[in-house]
């Protein structure tokens, strides 16, 4: 029996490959098979208050109009009526505020497509060849994302592939002696490969500075902590730095090891600077 073909997308917002319907209409968009760019995911997800969601429309060719805006207030109110932290009095100003502008914004991405909210606004081209490889049909065999429960989630076999290296070379280098360690670099892992997505996104224009400084940042964080520091060079290794945290934070921050793995002897100069060293603790001045 032939293969089932499945109709199939790119999302370019988590760089995932997914069906068709897990995308909304956007009935003007031929090149994106007149869907959005973003899957509903994405755009539920990210849209929180005014500004995201006017950063969606703009990046799924939707004009922001500012009637929709207002018909997706008067619609959240409904939603807020039930809402446990805009009904409660303690609540801070601060978190209402915070409810009323994502009930908002859930509300737009609920009307959008009628007709007094749509409407299609060209700021992102896709040119044609890039279409082609984004909007394809893809069979059931494909390089389609998949749950991976060692890695704990969806990616596709050619990112798996690239952890799994990743974290062979980890393991060959570096002492991952319990489940926490080992745990711990698979998730710095992970923060690597979306920094780099986030990265390779917004370097063609499909992506934001913001999601990409994001993503960043997470990979900084976990680099920097205490618990991947604890990751330490096997006996044997080179010289240098010995923790995997400092390594990966040193090359993050300045792109480049300055640490100089090699030692050697004192030549006179050394032993005259060393000299002159404890004459000047001897008579009381301070070395600088």
């Amino acid at each position: 029996m032939p293969k089932k073909k499945i109709a199939s997308k790119l999302c370019i917002k988590c760089n995932r490959i997914l069906p068709l319907e897990k995308f909304s209409a956007n009935r003007l968009w031929a090149s994106q098979q007149y869907r959005d760019a973003w899957c509903v995911d994405c755009a539920k997800s990210f849209c929180v208050d005014e500004e995201t969601v006017k950063q969606y429309c703009f990046e799924n060719n939707r004009k922001f109009k500012d009637n929709a805006w207002e018909a997706a207030k008067r619609r959240a109110v409904y939603d807020l009526n039930n809402n446990k932290i805009w009904l409660n009095p303690m609540a801070s100003q601060e978190d209402k505020n915070k409810e009323e502008a994502l009930a908002q914004a859930r509300a737009f991405l609920s009307i959008k497509n009628n007709n007094y909210a749509y409407e299609y606004e060209e700021n992102i081209h896709v040119a044609d060849s890039t279409a082609d490889a984004v909007v394809h049909e893809m069979t059931d065999t494909e390089n389609k994302p998949y749950y991976d429960k060692v890695w704990q989630g969806w990616f596709t076999p050619e990112q798996v592939e690239w952890m799994n290296e990743k974290y062979a070379q980890y393991s060959e280098d570096f002492v991952l002696d319990n489940i926490n360690l080992q745990d711990y670099a698979r998730k710095v892992i992970k923060a690597s490969l979306n920094a780099d997505l986030a990265e390779d996104r917004m370097r063609r224009s499909q992506g934001s500075p913001d999601e990409y400084s994001k993503a960043q940042k997470v990979f900084d964080d976990l680099s920097k902590s205490s618990n991947f520091a604890a990751c330490r060079r096997k006996p044997g290794e080179s010289a240098g730095m010995g923790s995997l945290g400092e390594i990966i934070l040193r090359l993050e921050t300045q792109g480049y090891l300055d640490e100089n793995p090699y030692t050697f002897p004192d030549d006179d100069i050394d032993k005259i600077i060393e000299a002159y060293k404890y004459t000047l603790h001897a008579v009381g001045m301070e070395i600088r």
